[in-house]
């Protein structure tokens, strides 16, 4: 930082959505480098292979570029670190994924089209057991 750099005057909500917006690309650029390291094959998806090992050095590369803007952006705004906690990270994704899973139960299916009573019992079942774990989660980092 020169000494000619003046101080950037934000307020508060304006230093809290640049903060946010900032911190989304930190871990967007997080989930990108590990999507070039470690192979990605779930039980609902699987990532193909199709980047050769040039394209993962250049998209490397860029992600350590914005890595630098990050720093740059924080330092010349003034954004501070934002502590959190595991366990409030944790109970942030989960919540959002039961509140995901409760939408996605019968009743909300019904509103893409007729539903079977049999389908809809069967979906309510498997999404029921899931929302019982995801409870369990919440209980644990509440």
């Amino acid at each position: 930082m020169g000494s000619e750099t003046k101080p950037v005057a934000l307020n508060t909500s304006q230093l809290r959505a640049v903060g946010a917006m900032l911190r989304l690309m930190e871990r967007a650029v997080d989930q990108i480098e590990r999507l070039l390291i470690e192979p990605v094959a779930g039980v609902t998806f699987r990532l193909t292979d199709d980047l050769d090992s040039e394209e993962r050095r250049t998209i490397h590369a860029a992600c350590d570029r914005l890595r630098a803007a990050l720093v740059d952006a924080c330092g010349r705004l003034e954004i501070e670190v934002a502590d959190r906690s595991r366990r409030g990270v944790i109970r942030g994704e989960v919540s959002t994924l039961w509140a995901v899973v409760e939408d996605t139960k019968s009743s909300g299916l019904r509103g893409y089209g007729p539903l079977s009573l049999d389908a809809g019992r069967v979906v309510d079942e498997v999404l029921d057991a899931i929302s019982t774990t995801l409870i369990e989660i919440l209980r644990l980092v509440a």
